[in-house]
């Protein structure tokens, strides 16, 4: 079968064709412009349903898309209409706010957000629609449905389609945490190396001061002995040497706050520490102060020097005798505790810790001194230069500057950490936590110590300070030593291959000197002649002790020290041979 006629129309579905419309017959026809008209009215019937269809299959396939990345977007996101309430959000992120969708859908910012958040979004919408571009915010609230702490919300609002608005929140709370202790750690790290210029500057300066001291006390108790009891001039000695002592211990606290003296320690219980400074420390605040002492059970152990522990006991009760000027209640404690327990705390602790000084395994890692005071208090820039040397708030001439410094030095030293928590008219409380350590403190007896006797035995004397060695050499020969001297350790192996090696009983030598120091010279002197003894002397030791054997034997005279000292030390470590 043949057409004879036809008649098309294309279906324009707007600009693109979407078909063809076409007329046949077998019959043949002329044109018919009528009939052209009717098919073309049709054809474009026919197009706007297939555009609408389209728009409506693409309009589906938007929202379905638009669904898709409202649930694919990591942060709560709401889409708001021209009236800002909500006609959109992604369910699976409204757990966080404890809320069904449909309990949200129709409500406003202000309703469906706790607090003041959801009004400053809507303030934050109109800006955004005004300026035509992305406005954020931050916000902190209260734990969301119940939970607890503090949290932190970030959230940008923008313009959308047909005058709707988009809101992303987003929980910040972590990110501000890391921050904040990344703040803290920097913070602690420039505070970290103040000290550390600081207290080089203060270490070299003591150094030297202790050389000086060392000959000053040294000769004043040679010239004490050589004056007799009614001579004239013995009281002025006095006075010089009670000058020295003075001086002597200010470098020590320098020493201290610069972490730069040397440390003996050893296993203690701190409570028997606490305990055995009770009635001195009651003597030192006075009757218009009240005492309190309340010593933990089961704390275990701590590894420190006695004697520096008790001076951090007794700085922390001065600085908290002197905060109270019109008396009050002093709290003396120790317990077992972990640092950051009290969010109002301010916590001051090294950079970098002490590897040797490691908490014990199982329980809690640290033993913990409080002392808690009931005066004045302190506002929060006081707390920021609180340990700082030189830094006081009390008046001209009342005070040094150099307590709390050395508390924090000699905690630090020790490995551990102080927290300070403290409110202007609320008192203060300071916390040092010091490593809690394995093994049981042993107390040895106290014994009435005769008059150092001497010998006859050989000492090579090495120190790089002429003075200090012409005392030092002047001492020993005194009380019946065969003396060796060097001014430094390179002459002092001469000395010993000159002399012999098995000649010297006891190498004592300054432990920091140019070139070869104490300890090198120690272990060259020791592979030669393994019998002698080794007794080193310091200002301070800087980190020589450092790269030392964490085992080795460790004799040391801490500068400035008297010729009885030097004789006792010298005399208990041949006796030990």
């Amino acid at each position: 079968c043949w057409w004879r006629a036809a008649c098309a129309v294309p279906i324009l579905s707007g600009a693109r064709v979407a078909g063809v419309l076409e007329l046949r017959s077998r019959a043949p026809h002329r044109g018919d412009e009528q009939l052209l008209r009717v098919l073309s009215a049709v054809g474009s019937q026919i197009g706007q349903v297939v555009a609408r269809r389209r728009a409506e299959r693409e309009s589906a396939r938007a929202a379905v898309e638009l669904r898709a990345l409202f649930r694919a977007i990591p942060d709560l996101c709401f889409r708001l209409d021209d009236e800002l309430r909500i006609v959109d959000c992604n369910e699976p992120r409204l757990s966080e706010l404890h809320a069904a969708p449909e309990a949200l859908l129709g409500k406003r910012m202000a309703e469906a957000l706790p607090g003041e958040l959801g009004e400053r979004i809507e303030r934050a919408i109109q800006e955004a629609r005004e300026a035509g571009a992305v406005v954020a915010l931050e916000h902190a609230l209260a734990g969301v449905g119940g939970a607890g702490g503090e949290r932190h919300v970030e959230a940008r609002m923008m313009p959308f389609l047909d005058g709707h608005a988009l809101v992303l929140l987003r929980d910040i709370t972590e990110r501000r945490r890391t921050e904040e202790a990344l703040r803290q750690r920097e913070e602690r790290s420039r505070e970290s190396q103040k000290m550390e210029a600081l207290g080089r500057l203060a270490g070299g300066i003591a150094h030297d001061f202790n050389n000086m001291l060392m000959v000053m006390l040294g000769y004043g108790e040679l010239l004490l002995r050589r004056l007799g009891p009614d001579s004239a001039l013995r009281r002025d000695a006095l006075q010089i040497t009670k000058a020295g002592e003075r001086a002597a211990a200010l470098t020590r606290q320098l020493l201290a706050m610069s972490r730069r003296k040397v440390l003996q320690r050893e296993v203690l219980d701190i409570n028997a520490v606490v305990l055995d400074m009770q009635t001195m420390l009651q003597r030192l605040i006075g009757e218009n102060i009240d005492l309190q002492t309340n010593v933990g059970r089961d704390l275990g152990s701590i590894k420190a020097d006695k004697s520096q522990l008790e001076q951090v006991l007794l700085n922390l009760v001065v600085n908290a005798r002197d905060a109270m000027p019109r008396g009050g209640q002093l709290v003396v404690e120790t317990s077992l505790g972990e640092p950051g327990a009290s969010p109002a705390a301010k916590s001051f602790a090294p950079a970098e810790r002490d590897e040797d000084a490691a908490p014990a395994a199982g329980g809690p890692p640290y033993v913990v001194l409080s002392v808690t005071d009931s005066g004045h208090g302190m506002d929060q820039d006081t707390l920021s230069h609180l340990f700082e040397p030189f830094f006081t708030t009390k008046a001209r001439g009342k005070g040094t500057g150099l307590g709390l410094a050395t508390v924090y030095g000699i905690v630090s030293q020790s490995g551990g950490l102080i927290e300070v928590e403290s409110e202007v008219g609320r008192g203060a409380t300071f916390r040092v936590y010091l490593p809690r350590v394995e093994g049981r403190s042993e107390v040895a007896p106290a014994r009435a110590r005769p008059s150092p006797a001497g010998g006859d035995e050989t000492v090579l004397v090495v120190e790089d300070d002429d003075a200090v060695r012409k005392l030092i050499v002047e001492v020993l020969e005194r009380r019946g030593y065969g003396v060796v001297s060097a001014a430094s350790a390179e002459e002092a192996l001469a000395a010993l291959a000159l002399e012999g090696v098995d000649a010297v009983d006891l190498l004592l030598t300054d432990l920091v000197m140019p070139g070869m120091n104490g300890r090198e010279l120690a272990e060259r002197a020791l592979a030669l002649h393994p019998r002698a003894r080794v007794l080193y002397m310091s200002g301070y030791a800087d980190d020589v002790f450092e790269r030392a054997e964490p085992d080795g034997e460790r004799a040391l005279l801490q500068k400035p020290f008297t010729p009885d000292t030097l004789a006792q030390r010298v005399r208990d470590l041949l006796d030990r041979r």
